[in-house]
């Protein structure tokens, strides 16, 4: 191919073998027009152009269900922090003035190169900005997932409290937090929402906009109820982070009357097929039962709570109880890879070192379903995305069969979740448009964008700083740490030593 197809010309992939979840390899040939798949099956040729995929697998692409943008320029700057001293540090809750617009858009296509290159062609990007997101934080945003052809879903990651309010502070403790940014009102929250829709929201096209009130923590109940109408009205994703520490375990007991933010949030009537809940780690069986019950989708991120010592969601449990789960990297200060094959593949492994049955262990299948079709609800676009059948957003991928990975072949769908790489990534399709073709990138210079990336996080290295920034918070987030670690809890989501 000597140039990419572009969306309004259509695109044929020709005579690949079509893999899914769920079932088994078959061959067809796939119809995009319009950034849709038309047609599936034996077809004709009619002079749209074509890419051969004979010997290779057609795959539908990936998506990342939960990620944050604005962590982009922070791989390697921490280790060995526990959630709420990592996120002092990452979320710079001391700033007082954003990022230039240059700052934001290289940030933002810095992981969406990054995304692409490694076969996820959707991503639920949980947006945050310090020291807070207007729409001109946005626009840089939406530009370069735009330029870089990824499709979006950019969710307000908001919260209208301060995060000194979302520890269970002793009152000396809150005395000495005192050089926090103030955070924003609801009704600028909301005027900034509501503008974003009017002005990007495409659920049919690359740009989604939907809500994410940060956690119920961090969020006063009226910014959750106000999120979530507006979200229900106009069909948007929302998306929030629940139970992903002991620390927040204990909060809630101790702020609820011994009820999780799981039951909170079910006695407000907010759980429910429009929701996704991130993390879930600390969860009770009446929890999961709650997440079956409501029909709730869980989004799971293995690979940040490891790093950051959160603990292991029980996923097995949550499936077994008929709940939807999406896989999620998280931001790429604790998943520097970005790699949802890479991340599957953790997903199913880690689970099989629990103690459990085996019958019981995730399979490879299974983590393909959490990064297609299972996942496809987070993003606020229905059902379309992560499936090959007419109707569908014409998001593919096309993965070499002629390589080591396929080598000999037993079970494709095992041996990509088990063996396979962005090396084995011929071509990946974005609503019919080809974003990488032969490993390369079509859509942008990447040579440009990492120079500029570079050039823009030298420039912020004063805001990401490291462990020797805010020492009395640091002093007094350990401390809550530590009161927690020693508390009883009824459940435990760590690996017994």
């Amino acid at each position: 191919m000597s140039a990419a197809p572009q969306a309004d010309a259509g695109i044929l992939v020709r005579g690949g073998q079509i893999l899914e979840a769920g079932g088994s390899s078959r061959r067809a040939d796939v119809l995009v027009r319009d950034g849709v798949i038309a047609e599936v099956g034996d077809l004709e040729r009619d002079g749209t152009p074509e890419i051969d995929a004979g010997g290779d697998y057609v795959v539908p692409g990936l998506i990342n269900s939960h990620y944050h943008s604005a962590e982009n320029f922070n791989p390697g700057l921490y280790e060995n922090l526990p959630l709420d001293l990592w996120f002092l540090h990452s979320h710079q809750v001391t700033r007082a003035e954003p990022p230039s617009a240059e700052t934001i858009y290289a940030r933002t296509m810095l992981g969406a190169m990054q995304m692409l290159r490694t076969g996820t062609t959707s991503v639920v990007d949980f947006v945050f900005e310090a020291p807070e997101i207007t729409v001109e934080t946005l626009e840089p945003i939406v530009r370069a997932y735009r330029d870089a052809g990824l499709r979006a879903t950019i969710l307000l990651g908001v919260a209208d409290k301060p995060f000194a309010d979302s520890l269970p502070l002793e009152p000396g403790e809150r005395a000495a937090w005192t050089d926090e940014a103030e955070a924003p009102s609801l009704e600028r929250i909301m005027d900034t929402g509501r503008a974003a829709i009017e002005r990007w929201h495409d659920p049919d096209g690359l740009i989604a906009i939907g809500f994410g009130p940060s956690a119920p923590q961090r969020c006063t109940e009226a910014l959750f109820e106000r999120t979530l109408e507006l979200s229900r009205a106009r069909g948007l994703a929302w998306q929030t982070h629940v139970l992903e520490t002991r620390t927040q375990a204990l909060t809630a007991r101790k702020w609820h009357r011994g009820s999780s933010f799981v039951e909170v949030l079910d006695e407000r009537g907010m759980l429910g097929d429009h929701a996704s809940l991130v993390h879930m780690v600390w969860l009770s069986d009446a929890d999961i039962e709650t997440m079956a019950r409501t029909r709730t989708t869980a989004v799971h991120c293995p690979f940040s709570n490891m790093r950051l010592g959160d603990g292991i969601a029980r996923l097995p449990a949550l499936r077994r109880a008929g709940v939807r789960v999406g896989l999620g990297t998280d931001g790429r200060g604790c998943d520097e890879t970005l790699d949802m094959l890479e991340l599957a593949r953790v997903t199913t492994l880690l689970h099989k070192v629990r103690g459990e049955h085996h019958a019981l262990w995730p399979t490879a299948d299974d983590a393909l379903s959490m990064l297609t079709g299972e996942a496809s609800i987070c993003t606020g676009r229905g059902e379309r995305l992560g499936r090959i059948e007419p109707g569908a957003h014409g998001d593919l991928l096309v993965v070499r069969g002629d390589g080591i990975t396929f080598t000999p072949v037993h079970d494709p769908v095992r041996q990509l979740l088990y063996g396979g790489s962005a090396a084995d990534l011929r071509h990946v399709i974005v609503g019919g448009q080809v974003t990488v073709a032969d490993g390369r990138l079509r859509t942008v210079d990447e040579r440009e964008m990492l120079a500029l990336a570079r050039e823009r996080a030298a420039a912020e290295m004063p805001h990401l700083r490291g462990r020797d920034g805010a020492p009395e918070l640091e002093r007094v987030v350990e401390d809550v740490y530590q009161r927690a670690e020693a508390a009883p809890l009824e459940v435990n989501a760590y690996i017994p030593g």
